[in-house]
């Protein structure tokens, strides 16, 4: 089957050129411009909605107190609570944790700090907070003592250390050498600003 020829006149051809390199142009003004601007638009709208619920949070905080002084004073106190379980330095903190399990009736058999590492976000990047890095040393350390006192030292580590501290593993056997202790190997991790 053969197709009959189509002609096409001087006109014709440069409609068709033109609406091609109109339509090209429209394509890399896409691509360059409308893309990138959009992801950009998208990452500052993530950005203004996580601005606005923090602005909410403390608009919730004013409502409930019974006027802005007593709301900043909340809020300092917060702030200093904060600062205080961020310390710059970490030999206060190392030298606590075996105290505080001594106190308790826990045999340390070892306590191994590793070398501080700086706290990185969701997006690989350096967490800042009021001009200082955000750091985090990870501790190994072996203990001996009944199940009871172990849990009840955790709790203690959290609430007593001048320091933010998270349990990142925990590793607990039925030590042969004593009835009802464990062995235990606890590894956390403490949170410094440098």
């Amino acid at each position: 089957m053969n197709l009959p020829k189509i002609s096409l006149t001087k006109n014709q051809k440069k409609i068709i050129l033109s609406s091609a390199a109109g339509i090209f142009v429209f394509l890399l003004a896409w691509v360059f411009f409308y893309l990138p601007g959009s992801k950009e638009a998208g990452s500052l709208k993530d950005e203004l909605a996580l601005t606005q619920q923090q602005i909410q949070g403390i608009e919730a905080l004013l409502s409930g107190s019974q006027n802005r002084d007593e709301a900043i004073r909340i809020l300092k106190s917060r702030q200093q609570y904060l600062s205080n379980k961020f310390p710059s330095q970490e030999e206060d903190s190392i030298k606590l944790i075996p105290e505080i399990a001594r106190k308790m009736n826990i045999e340390v058999i070892s306590l191994q700090p590793g070398s501080r590492s700086e706290f990185l976000d969701e997006n690989g990047k350096q967490v800042i907070i009021d001009g200082k890095v955000a750091s985090f040393l990870p501790i190994t350390m072996e203990v001996v003592c009944f199940y009871k006192d172990m849990v009840s030292y955790l709790l203690e580590l959290k609430s007593v250390l001048p320091a933010f501290v998270s349990v990142q593993n925990l590793n607990v056997k039925k030590d042969n050498q004593f009835i009802g202790k464990v062995r235990s190997t606890i590894g956390f991790n403490l949170y410094l600003l440098i």
